[in-house]
């Protein structure tokens, strides 16, 4: 029998919640690990979607993390952001500079709309908690 590495086996685990957020700090800043937020929906979508695996997880998160950085360097209108400080409070919000910072769930999300596409990523999530179809079009919801 061939003996296995410790890394190698610790890659094959499953996706746990502490797994993806351990992942997610790991290659992103501190200000992202804001809020408590229940990772218990993003793991069902990482498994629905293929990424059952840790390996597979830290695959995707580094693959598209460049993207997801610039991404939030875009400044928002003064507006959207007085609308966001108002609706979610300062975390993840610089009303100086008119940016915000996606939380850990989001961070995920994100690489996962750039991995498999906006659609089928609101499809999931349209299916999961049975919402309307037209309430995540991309022109009517351009926030984060």
């Amino acid at each position: 029998m061939r003996h296995s590495h410790s890394r190698a086996i610790i890659d094959m685990e499953p996706v746990t919640t502490a797994a993806i957020r351990n992942i997610v700090r790991g290659l992103f800043h501190r200000r992202h690990d804001y809020g408590d937020y229940d990772l218990t929906d993003v793991a069902a979508e990482l498994e629905e979607l293929g990424v059952s695996s840790i390996k597979q997880l830290k695959l995707l998160m580094k693959k598209h993390r460049r993207a997801i950085l610039m991404d939030e360097r875009g400044r928002m209108s003064r507006a959207e952001t007085l609308y966001l400080l108002a609706e979610f409070g300062p975390q993840g919000v610089d009303a100086h500079t008119n940016t915000s910072w996606f939380a850990i769930p989001g961070l995920v999300r994100e690489a996962l709309e750039k991995e498999f596409g906006w659609e089928r990523v609101i499809g999931l999530h349209e299916r999961q908690s049975g919402q309307d179809p037209a309430a995540y079009e991309p022109a009517a919801n351009p926030g984060r």
